[in-house]
């Protein structure tokens, strides 16, 4: 097992203690119908079910649990297109720190109305022409904000690493070893810290990036073994997907840890949202269901193993959803 400087595992299990009175340790779930069809142990970890819909809580907490001496009266401050931001939202809210999100005007409305309605202060931006971590870093300076990074830093990366951790516990719970585990991947936080935590206990596991094709650069950077980044004209229906390259802490990490990365098109998302809809019973937004349409399109080798994929959120635009269920 490599080791790294910047994230280790006990920062995962201190993640664990620090924010597990204020998430849900998500259940992982037997999917029957896959499992009998692929002759495998197809699992799903809903993530989908947790606070704010999303994973992205658990990082937010680590880090504004860990650095409350450093954040001023005026509060935090974070950009994203939407979990992240509520993510920070509700972390903030929970302790009365106020807070300020960088959001794209394209935002999906769901998202922007989860971050209002937790008393975020909002500030848009247009993703095509601005860069939002300058703009960001400018309202930060200025009004004297502690910055909470979406996932290229090691107290968010630890958060989301629980999720891995969880996973852990509930495999050895099953009397499992996991074989594949497939990760929606974005910036690289959460497949980097669930990474860390499962590969110190299983050592063997493939770990596997998915993303939408056009946002596929996590996959084309593990094949260069350098960060490339994705064109700035792309357009994709998984929100909260679209970085536009990988992290450099969360790569450095991800290089030596991930197997390999796969990619899913558009259509196969909607089948995936629509499929875990009616056979399973939950909703899953694009992003968040990569992974289980990677499982439906055998992206990678499924037969006789035990494979898990990450639901990473459930925040779908309305419009989406319906497209999905009559596609």
């Amino acid at each position: 097992m490599v080791k790294f400087d910047t994230v280790k595992y006990s920062d995962i299990l201190h993640a664990k203690k620090v924010i597990s009175s204020n998430v849900i340790e998500t259940p992982l779930i037997y999917d029957f119908m896959l499992s009998k069809k692929y002759k495998a142990n197809i699992y799903f970890k809903l993530e989908n079910i947790q606070r704010t819909g999303s994973f992205k809580i658990r990082g937010a907490l680590n880090n504004i649990l860990n650095s409350k001496s450093k954040i001023s009266k005026n509060g935090v401050l974070a950009w994203s297109s939407g979990n992240h931001a509520q993510g920070v939202a509700e972390a903030a809210s929970i302790f009365s720190i106020k807070s300020t999100i960088i959001m794209p005007k394209d935002a999906p409305q769901v998202k922007i109305l989860g971050t209002r309605s937790r008393g975020s202060k909002i500030i848009f931006y247009d993703r095509n022409n601005q860069n939002r971590e300058e703009i960001g870093y400018e309202i930060a300076k200025k009004e004297q904000l502690k910055i909470i990074p979406p996932y290229d830093h090691k107290l968010t990366i630890a958060g989301q690493g629980t999720v891995g951790l969880e996973i852990v516990k509930q495999m050895k719970a099953f009397k499992l070893i996991p074989d594949n585990i497939l990760v929606p991947t974005g910036g690289g936080g959460l497949i980097s810290g669930s990474a860390i935590a499962i590969k110190e206990n299983f050592n063997d596991c493939n770990i596997f990036s998915v993303e939408p094709k056009k946002f596929d650069d996590y996959a084309r950077s593990l094949k260069l073994n350098k960060i490339v980044k994705n064109k700035s004209n792309n357009k994709s229906i998984c929100d909260s997907l679209l970085s536009n390259k990988p992290g450099m802490i969360t790569f450095n990490i991800n290089k030596f840890l991930i197997k390999k990365g796969v990619s899913v098109n558009e259509k196969q998302v909607l089948e995936a949202i629509r499929y875990a809809y009616n056979n399973l019973g939950i909703v899953v937004e694009p992003g968040g269901a990569v992974g289980l349409a990677a499982i439906l399109n055998k992206k990678i080798d499924l037969k006789n193993s035990t494979t898990v994929a990450v639901l990473s959120g459930s925040n779908i635009d309305p419009k989406i959803f319906k497209k999905s269920l009559t596609h």
